[in-house]
């Protein structure tokens, strides 16, 4: 059967298969409830702005210099 896996606040972080028989615990914090309809939608967690934006670690130059070696390029 498909459970899912949820954390100290309620948030679906995971769903495990598990026949509810075998000896197995969630890790500490965390509930398995039976969800045969997935139900609980995985919850993941945003990225850091570093990995959402590969350019947010550069500067205003370097920026800029990527900005006109494009436009020359065009």
């Amino acid at each position: 059967m498909i459970y899912a896996l949820l954390d100290q606040n309620g948030v679906c972080t995971q769903h495990i298969v598990w026949d509810g028989v075998t000896e197995w615990q969630p890790p500490e914090g965390y509930t398995a409830v039976p969800d045969p309809d997935r139900t609980y939608v995985v919850q993941m967690d945003e990225p850091a702005q570093s990995e959402a934006d590969p350019l947010a670690d550069l500067t205003f130059e370097q920026k800029q210099a990527l900005i006109n070696l494009l436009q020359s390029n065009s």
